[in-house]
């Protein structure tokens, strides 16, 4: 799979936002940690900015955090 950011087209504009906005925020929380981490961490922070964690997104934004010593390519 790509980059997770092409599972959220099908998302409405806000929630697309927002879960930008989650995947900022828990890359810097938890940059390169086990998978197991880093998905309950993305869970958490979406839970508090009221999304679903049900949807594919999530675990697929986690891998790519778990993946990247610093969370991002080129941090």
């Amino acid at each position: 799979m790509g980059d997770w950011r092409e599972l959220l087209h099908d998302l409405p504009l806000e929630s697309r936002l927002k879960a930008l906005l989650v995947y900022e925020l828990a890359s810097d929380r938890v940059p390169g940690q086990p998978l197991e981490v880093t998905t309950a961490a993305v869970r958490a922070v979406a839970t508090a900015e009221g999304l679903d964690t049900g949807q594919p997104w999530i675990d697929a934004a986690a891998a790519q955090i778990s993946a990247e010593p610093h969370g991002r390519p080129g941090a």
